[in-house]
């Protein structure tokens, strides 16, 4: 773990919320909106949820006079123990964030979780309007999952999709990734969902997205914390689109930064846009 923590430094903002305030004022100040992750999941205690609950609400409180988002894996708030004692803390959650009129996201984990997850989500948008979910372009049952998400009025982040998922369950080859996601783009523009984002690095795909989908600021663009620092700023300064960075945070980071490091590819991704950031 620990020979992985210089790539994870650059990844997540601090290991607590005190050592990630100066980073995302930064952000912040910079003209970016920001969506913030308290890093945990697969909770097995309920001292644990109440930990992450307490550190999200006190996130909300801190941020009153600003609008931010905030990411949660809903593994980290009990969904492992009992799904409806994850559904009455994200509840909890959602119901403070609305106060404060921020908005939440629930992230989407590994393919066990994924009807839970929406489940969950569309529940808290019968409640309330703040709540949206993200959806994994690999994931072969996308489709169907966006068809109920726009029906029931759903905030969506399009993602590719970080977890390794078996071939019945997941797209495997790039190129079919990449398409999917497109197509995913382009249904959730014409069928004028509510309020989608684009979370991807990939610039081929947002060049894609931005010339042959008529209305592309229709979307919020969304970036990882620590990576193409340079394709933000291009997008922040040459787009009148929203631009959202993701900003992880906490102890709990080996997961978060094994996912993005977990294979050669994504260490060779990592690497080459670090370079490419450096050059420019």
């Amino acid at each position: 773990m620990k020979l992985l923590y210089p790539f994870a430094k650059r990844f997540i903002a601090g290991h607590d919320f005190e050592s990630a305030k100066p980073k995302i004022r930064k952000l912040m100040e910079d003209g970016y909106e920001v969506s913030i992750d308290y890093l945990g999941e697969s909770t097995k205690t309920v001292d644990d949820v109440l930990d992450a609950v307490n550190q999200y609400i006190n996130i909300i409180k801190f941020y009153k006079d600003s609008k931010i988002d905030i990411s949660i894996k809903p593994t980290q708030v009990g969904l492992l123990i009992d799904k409806n004692l994850c559904f009455s803390f994200l509840k909890a959650v959602v119901s403070e964030a609305k106060e404060h009129g921020h908005t939440v996201r629930l992230d989407m984990e590994d393919s066990s979780v994924t009807s839970d997850t929406i489940d969950i989500c569309i529940r808290l948008k019968r409640l309330y309007s703040n709540i949206g979910v993200a959806i994994q372009a690999n994931l072969i049952r996308s489709e169907e999952d966006l068809d109920g998400l726009i029906k029931n009025n759903v905030s969506v982040r399009l993602v590719k999709g970080a977890y390794l998922e078996d071939e019945g369950v997941a797209l495997q080859k790039d190129v079919d990734i990449e398409t999917f996601f497109f197509a995913h783009a382009a249904h959730l523009y014409s069928e004028k969902a509510y309020n989608p984002a684009i979370a991807t690095h990939d610039e081929e795909l947002l060049e894609d997205i931005r010339e042959l989908i008529p209305e592309p600021d229709y979307f919020d663009y969304e970036f990882l914390y620590g990576i193409r620092r340079d394709l933000q700023r291009k997008f922040l300064l040459e787009n009148e689109n929203r631009v959202r960075i993701y900003v992880p945070f906490g102890e709990q980071w080996f997961p978060y930064t094994l996912r993005r490091l977990r294979e050669l590819k994504n260490l060779k991704f990592v690497m080459v846009n670090v370079l490419k950031e450096w050059l420019k």
